[in-house]
């Protein structure tokens, strides 16, 4: 976990134990206003009263990148679903958007007066979509904004060669300034807090109000859902956490839903024990519509058999769908499917179907890979996660093992141990700095690699 404050100190905290694992100063040592992870948990950001943005590598603890452009104090920074990209925003009410892969100074996109009186929250729609069918790979995102001036506004956002900025809905439903906004898991709702002591959850694709939670006493400061979209957690100035019940707050009154109007959901405390994953919003529709444009790790965990069945069918694959339903392959075994199972398990002998199959559970992991192209008839094989190199995310040349358990590139962790104590995967001291060659593993690497 990461947390800055006005210090101008960035912690980082292991969540086993509550133990700091590092306390470092910014570089110009002014307040920090606020940091967030990349979703690939490679690179942590944070922004603050310097006006900068800056990008720091979570693996060496060192800084890598700073954007400077702003002429205000940052308020707000998100990175994209893909971690290709920064938004960020400042107390001036504008937005910029810089490129993470080739470290650029200069923002790529700019949005001068996105909120009049300043921005105060962002965040991206964690479903997005690629595609090169106009020649060179276009990304497409949803992204969000909040602020002063009492309104949540959506934002069409293009990556690639050509960038854009365009705005898809003004939300207008608080009345007073508005400190937070997030999208559900699935990317079907928004939820948004403010100075009015409401929070108000958004239908994402029509833009309209479908729930107003009423419970707090003060100004509502932050919001969040979990991970399978069924709770959402609003902190505030009366100084209570709520966790909300969605299934429950959803249906209490489904004719108000039907019809998009708001209704007041109060709780009577924190709520406890085990909640049903179920998924509370709509369908989406339009550009998102197609199965492998909206889903990720996180929904496809939740598949049932059938549903494993029909991603079979659109893969072209429906003669193993009997195998699949034989041994209840769901969403979760889904994920962790291998080589090795695909054939000794599930007896898939022709090596092009089982490469087109790790490929597709590749893109549902990571929706980017997903539109790679790469023919039906390429017999190269998938390397598995494991033969990746923790600290350069490489196929390993040399692997070695250190004290903590893990293999590494010997180049890379001889680096790391030369100025550090501690484990780049554990952060647990080093019994001994110890280097030894993984003998076994190189075999595989050059198994899984040789043409």
């Amino acid at each position: 976990m990461a947390s800055v404050s006005t210090d101008g100190y960035l912690y980082l905290w292991n969540c086993q134990t509550g133990q700091q694992v590092l306390r470092m100063p910014h570089h110009t040592s002014c307040p920090i206003r606020v940091c967030c992870f990349s979703p690939s948990s490679a690179f942590l950001a944070t922004a603050g009263d310097d006006e900068k943005v800056c990008v720091w590598d979570i693996s060496t603890r060192s800084l890598v990148q700073t954007f400077t452009g702003h002429g205000a104090m940052v308020t707000t920074c998100s990175f994209s679903p893909d971690s290709t990209y920064i938004i960020s925003g400042s107390s001036a009410g504008d937005l910029r958007m810089w490129d993470c892969r080739h470290g650029k100074e200069k923002s790529i996109l700019f949005q001068p007066e996105a909120h009049d009186l300043g921005v105060l929250s962002s965040d991206f729609n964690p479903q997005y979509e690629i595609n090169s069918s106009h020649g060179s790979l276009q990304s497409y995102y949803l992204f969000a904004s909040c602020g002063n001036d009492e309104l949540v506004k959506l934002w069409h956002i293009k990556g690639g060669q050509s960038c854009s900025i365009s705005l898809f809905h003004c939300l207008s439903g608080h009345s007073g300034n508005i400190y937070s906004c997030k999208f559900s898991q699935d990317g079907s709702l928004l939820a948004s807090a403010g100075y009015d002591k409401s929070i108000i959850l958004w239908l994402v694709e029509s833009g309209t109000m479908l729930h107003r939670l009423d419970g707090h006493q003060r100004f509502v400061t932050c919001c969040a859902f979990s991970a399978d979209d069924s709770l959402l957690a609003t902190a505030s100035n009366d100084k209570t956490v709520i966790v909300w019940n969605l299934n429950r707050c959803l249906n209490e009154n489904p004719a108000n839903i039907i019809n998009g109007e708001s209704s007041n959901c109060r709780t009577e405390g924190v709520y406890g024990g085990d909640i049903e994953n179920t998924n509370i919003g709509p369908e989406k529709t339009g550009r998102s519509a197609s199965l492998t444009a909206v889903i990720n790790a996180n929904n496809v965990s939740r598949w049932s058999v059938d549903q494993v069945v029909q991603w079979l069918d659109t893969l072209g694959l429906e003669k193993y769908s009997e195998v699949f339903m034989e041994h209840q392959v769901d969403g979760v075994e889904l994920l962790h499917l291998s080589h090795d199972s695909l054939l000794t398990v599930l007896k898939i002998t022709i090596l092009a179907h089982r490469n087109k199959l790790l490929r597709a559970i590749q893109g549902l992991k990571n929706p980017l890979w997903q539109h790679l192209s790469v023919s039906d008839d390429d017999n190269s094989l998938i390397v598995p996660e494991e033969l990746y190199c923790p600290i350069t995310h490489e196929v390993m040349k040399e692997p070695v093992v250190a004290s903590d358990g893990y293999s590494y590139e010997q180049e890379a962790i001889s680096r790391w141990v030369a100025s550090n104590d501690t484990s780049p995967m554990t952060n647990e001291i080093f019994e001994d700095k110890n280097l030894i060659p993984n003998r076994t593993l190189k075999l595989l690497i050059k198994r899984y690699t040789a043409t």
